[in-house]
């Protein structure tokens, strides 16, 4: 290959390959609310709190970036995920275990246990190790009788890179900042056996230079996500002007910027000449 000719880039792939990964992340979008359900019966403190469980973003990204992010403590259960025994993950961010651990002993969720960031006691952890057993069940029935996914236990840690290097990942949020509970599930599981599933991409020496060249030109859409707010609708008819719709999210907080849903860079907002930028990382 000479110098001059185009290697195969990452926007490339994702047009190859970004099908698959928005039809498993529209079939886990669609599947949010039994999902958020079964979160419900397995903490059912949280009812009692009335505290709102909802999906806050569902992603293909690698389960490292989904876990990067995350303050420490958080508790990593991973998952055996069929079809494709691939890998898959539950993961409690530090919040949702203070939230848990909290609610399992009885508390009125008034004055949250203090978690050392170096991990869990092993009380702590069989605690959190128990109740995570709900967890699966829960959202593993509604996976299994909607989408012919079943998912089970494992007794190792998931690599974080997973089998392809991407998983779809779900962030249910507890209340609108009381914590998050991510889903982590292979992208072929989800779709299943079939040629989106399973066909393997060219190798870059293969493609056709001259096609690699046209697409140079092609104009894509950018879309930096600050945020995913749940909102009632009667408060969104309460709306006026003047009004300020708080996001929880922090300034210093990464954003995700996609292409067509599906993630290309991370980055953190600021702003150029007076306008909201974001500096990719």
């Amino acid at each position: 290959m000479s110098n001059e000719e185009p290697v195969a880039t990452g926007p490339l792939r994702f047009a190859l390959e970004g099908h698959g990964f928005r039809r498993a992340v529209s079939l886990l979008e669609g599947e949010s609310p039994r999902l958020a359900t079964a979160l419900r019966r397995a903490l059912p403190f949280l009812a009692r709190r009335e505290v709102p469980i909802t999906l806050g973003w569902a992603r293909a990204l690698p389960m490292s970036d989904a876990l990067r992010d995350l303050s420490r403590p958080f508790h990593v259960a991973p998952l055996t995920v069929e079809p494709g025994a691939a890998p898959g993950a539950l993961v409690l961010d530090t919040n949702a275990l203070r939230l848990l651990l909290d609610g399992v002993l009885g508390g009125d969720g008034r004055a949250l246990p203090a978690l050392d960031a170096v991990g869990l006691t092993a009380p702590q952890r069989a605690l959190v190790g128990r109740t995570v057993e709900g967890i699966a069940r829960a959202v593993g029935e509604v996976l299994s009788s909607r989408v012919g996914v079943n998912i089970a236990l494992a007794s190792d840690r998931p690599d974080p890179n997973g089998s392809d290097g991407t998983s779809i990942v779900c962030a249910f949020m507890l209340g609108a900042d009381l914590g998050r509970i991510l889903l982590v599930l292979p992208k072929n599981a989800l779709l299943g056996p079939g040629p989106t599933a399973t066909a393997a991409l060219p190798p870059p020496e293969t493609y056709n230079h001259h096609v690699l060249r046209a697409l140079d030109g092609v104009e894509l859409e950018l879309v930096v996500e600050l945020a995913r707010v749940p909102t009632r609708l009667d408060v969104v008819l309460a709306l006026k002007v003047g009004d300020t719709l708080p996001l929880g999210v922090p300034v210093s907080d990464p954003v995700s910027v996609r292409i067509d849903e599906k993630p290309m860079f991370r980055g953190r907002p600021t702003t150029v000449a007076g306008c909201i930028a974001v500096r990719i990382e």
